[in-house]
């Protein structure tokens, strides 16, 4: 069994101080719009997409209550065929849609992550279909300390040190987690002077399997500082090569890979 501490081997690296450049650019494709949206309706127009309809379908597991809104873990999945895209959103967040994962062929419907969230809200699951239906499920989450704002200075980590990827070896494929490190800056928190925070996240998340995309996400500023992601592979055999790169706002980029044992 894979446990907690072979995934996270303590301690994490060193958090050394980084000077950033205020200036921030959108990754290339990164849906801007869609990211800016406050309620369904807007996000709806912005992906072009349907009106979401609740289905038992959809599967969003989530807390009924966090104690620190900073780190909420959320998992989404959708046992449906032909499953294009899967949506993660906080109703009461300054922005609704906190992550996207679009998948291509190999790649289950199936990803965990964690969310930040300002206070208690409904969060919300789609699941955009090959045949145009978007699916939905809901569930409320109360918070106890809001997570996307706060005060004060916070040490920045360094965005180069390598992603932290376990693969573990299942029936027909392999379950995949992943750590990123990276500060995650919502752009609603201020410093220890008053002065607001720039916004400073990864936006873009590309997995491989032996050089060949199986998914993409896009993301706000609503996924917790050092991201996680777990998702599910198919196919995959021992010496296939599993990667996962990214790209920030501010020009930052990563690619880690290991080999299947």
């Amino acid at each position: 069994m894979l446990r907690r501490r072979d995934l996270f081997p303590l301690p994490f690296f060193a958090l050394i101080p980084l000077a950033l450049s205020a200036r921030a650019a959108d990754v290339a494709g990164f849906r801007r719009g869609a990211f800016d949206a406050h309620t369904m309706a807007e996000l709806s127009a912005a992906l072009g997409m349907a009106n979401p309809a609740p289905s038992a379908d959809v599967v969003l597991q989530a807390p009924e209550l966090s104690e620190d809104g900073a780190v909420v873990p959320v998992s989404v999945a959708c046992a449906l065929p032909n499953v294009q895209r899967l949506l993660l959103c906080v109703e009461k967040n300054p922005t609704l849609l906190a992550a996207m994962f679009e998948l291509r062929a190999g790649t289950e419907a199936s990803f965990a992550t964690r969310l930040k969230m300002q206070q208690s809200s409904p969060v919300h699951a789609l699941a955009v279909l090959a045949d145009g239906r978007v699916l939905s499920a809901s569930r409320e989450v109360r918070v106890t300390v809001g997570g996307c704002v706060g005060a004060g200075d916070m040490v920045s980590e360094r965005p180069d040190q390598p992603t932290l990827i376990r693969v573990q070896r299942s029936a027909g494929g392999a379950i995949v987690r992943a750590l990123m490190k990276h500060d995650m800056e919502s752009g609603q928190r201020k410093d220890g002077s008053g002065r607001a925070v720039p916004a400073w996240h990864i936006q873009e998340v590309v997995a491989r399997v032996n050089g060949e995309p199986v998914w993409q996400a896009q993301w706000g500023t609503a996924v917790s500082r050092n991201p996680f992601v777990q998702f599910t592979l198919k196919g995959v055999k021992s010496g296939d090569r599993v990667a996962l790169s990214w790209a920030d706002n501010r020009g930052a980029q990563r690619n880690d890979e290991v080999t299947v044992a």
